[in-house]
């Protein structure tokens, strides 16, 4: 269910895409000082949008550094820290951790199982410092645990329960914007979930494992996107910020689009 949310490098302008890229090296940098440096593999571009999108809100102190690292041995890379971007981190870790130990569960995968063994130190110091957001993923991963194993098929009960993950992941604070991000937060995780849900049908047809959309017709996806879609945009204008919206609007009204469009074009060249 991640790995959608990223920009549409081809239609951001350079200094917008230099800006994005000093966010994405900034936590990855953020991974490797905060938590054990071979954290650094768990990074993505879901949560570099976290940072991005919650250093907007908050219009978050940042500071610009300027640094050789293994990956670019030859030159140095600008890169962002803030305090936003160590909360992403965290975060990172702990979703990726558990993202490891659902492959190993359904898929048996031993890569996944050794890699989860090296975050759980790391996901202990995590849950020490954000118990918050922590309990609320466990919790909603349970609960979507048991949804796929009921074989629920009311695609609104899955996509609620990611979506109350995605939610709190967006409140790094308890304060006056806590219950607009929260709204926010959820309104992506369930177009997410559904956009998931979307791609993966014949897949998950062929395997037999389960999605919530078996008994929607293929023609119908767009409209249900779209219908999830006008709430994001609507709890994305209640929270009225204009830093990095250039990138943000790249992002959620083009760049978690690119898989799908490729997906779709794919299914008509078949036909």
């Amino acid at each position: 269910m991640f790995g959608y949310i990223l920009a549409n490098m081809e239609q951001l302008s350079p200094e917008d895409r230099y800006r994005y890229q000093s966010y994405y090296c900034g936590l990855c940098r953020a991974l490797g000082n905060r938590h054990n440096p071979l954290c650094r593999m768990t990074l993505s571009y879901d949560i570099t949008f976290l940072a991005l999108f919650l250093s907007a809100v908050y219009d978050a102190p940042e500071s610009l550094h300027n640094q050789k690292c293994r990956v670019h041995p030859l030159k140095k890379q600008e890169y962002l820290k803030s305090e936003i971007l160590d909360y992403a981190a965290d975060m990172n870790i702990y979703l990726a951790y558990y993202n490891m130990l659902d492959d190993w569960n359904d898929d048996k995968n031993l890569l996944s199982l050794g890699e989860s063994r090296l975050l759980e130190k790391e996901c202990k110091k995590v849950e020490q410092s954000f118990p918050r957001q922590c309990r609320v993923i466990r919790e909603k991963l349970d609960e979507l645990s048991r949804i796929e194993k009921a074989n629920v098929l009311i695609p609104d009960v899955p996509a609620n329960s990611f979506g109350d993950l995605m939610g709190e992941l967006f409140v790094p604070f308890e304060d006056s914007l806590d219950e607009r991000l929260r709204t926010f937060g959820k309104a992506l995780g369930k177009y997410i979930y559904i956009l998931d849900a979307c791609m993966d049908l014949k897949k998950d047809l062929k395997k037999q494992s389960y999605n919530p959309l078996v008994i929607c017709q293929k023609k119908e996806f767009d409209d249900i996107l779209h219908m999830l879609m006008s709430d994001v945009v609507s709890s994305y204008q209640a929270l009225n910020f204009q830093k990095d919206r250039a990138i943000i609007e790249n992002i959620l009204f083009s760049g978690v689009l690119i898989k799908y469009e490729l997906y779709k074009k794919r299914g008509v060249k078949k036909k």
